[in-house]
């Protein structure tokens, strides 16, 4: 269950591509992120705007996403929207810089590090954020980040729990160099843990939970601590924002709808989005605790303005600082070509 930390095998991702290259973003693909997920597509006119081809993974804070397309709110707000879910995000980002899609969601450390690499974006609305829903879990003798020099962690190379590491570390005045690296999928790195074959892991929950219940280990630090710093967005192609304005504006309504249907209405809401995650409403619910979903107010919050950013601007720089230490990519982009938060603070309900 995570945004693009997950892939599918080569085959499966390729297919999904092929399919938003026919399907323009709709249509079924099974996923082995959160239990098999499927694709829908919203039915129906609506098509005041240019209509909005998305993908995104398996993940809970895309959940509002999903809400907007079933409940249909997007056409009501005068935007076709369709989604299909491509866990691999090699395979979705080729997509998007192919065209095959004009949108995409993910984490800030994930557009920082395709838009150095020649895939820019524009994130114009944030979804969620991790409040205690990715963390480190250490053994028992391990008593604060400082303790992590010379251990054995894993993590996986190139992922968001890697970012998550590095900032952690950096709290501490310490790096990545200062930690023996040890590459696994996090999920398979809380597995790894749990099994007792590393003593530290970076992961997310159910094996936060896990650690905690281990009587020989514990969750060294989650991102209650750093709720700023793993958050997702939605971001589109350049020329679609230049062009297709009013396709964002609608986007954002009809977002807005999905997100004050789910206060509303949440047993309602929660049955629209038990197939995409593979998860029973509770374990939705129960969820929602550490990945809340951001009302539009509190993504506004989190852009500012041009004048006056937000925290998303430091995250965009700080994580590309990350990748390109780690050789991940050449150079810093400037933020303020991969964020626009006019389209939400002139939102007005």
């Amino acid at each position: 269950m995570r945004r693009c930390r997950l892939a599918l095998p080569v085959l499966l991702a390729s297919l999904a591509v092929a399919f938003v290259a026919t399907a323009c973003g709709g249509g079924d693909e099974s996923n082995g992120g959160g239990g098999g997920g499927t694709t829908a597509a919203a039915g129906g006119g609506g098509e005041a705007a240019a209509p909005i081809n998305l993908a995104f993974s398996t993940w809970n804070g895309y959940i509002g996403l999903v809400i907007g397309v079933e409940e249909g709110f997007f056409d009501e707000a005068g935007v076709h929207v369709e989604y299909t879910v491509i866990e691999d995000p090699v395979q979705r980002f080729n997509a998007f810089k192919a065209g095959r899609l004009n949108a995409i969601a993910t984490t800030v450390d994930t557009f920082s590090r395709t838009y150095a690499k020649g895939i820019p974006s524009v994130q114009v609305l944030g979804l969620d954020a991790s409040v205690g829903g990715d963390g480190i879990v250490a053994e028992k003798d391990i008593t604060s980040p400082a303790a992590l020099k010379g251990q054995e962690v894993a993590v996986s190379e190139g992922s968001t729990s890697q970012w998550l590491l590095a900032y952690v570390l950096d709290q501490a005045g310490l790096s990545l160099e200062d930690v023996k690296q040890v590459d696994l999928t996090s999920a398979d790195a809380g597995a790894a843990f749990a099994a007792g074959r590393v003593p530290v892991a970076v992961t997310w929950e159910p094996w936060l939970s896990r650690a905690e219940e281990n009587p020989d280990g514990q969750v060294l630090v989650d991102t209650t601590k750093y709720p700023d710093i793993i958050t997702d967005h939605v971001a589109f192609s350049p020329d679609f924002v230049k062009e297709n304005p009013d396709s964002v504006r609608a986007f954002i309504k009809g977002y807005a709808m999905a997100v004050d249907f789910l206060g509303t209405n949440e047993d309602e809401a929660i049955d629209d989005v038990t197939e995409y995650l593979g998860q029973e409403p509770d374990d939705v619910k129960a969820v929602m605790e550490t990945v809340p979903i951001w009302s539009i107010e509190e993504s506004k919050e989190y852009y500012g303005t041009a004048d006056n950013p937000g925290p998303i601007y430091d995250i965009f720089t700080e994580s590309a600082e990350f990748w390109k230490n780690v050789g991940e990519i050449d150079s810093v982009p400037d933020p303020k070509g991969a964020i626009d938060p006019s389209f939400l603070q002139e939102f007005s309900g």
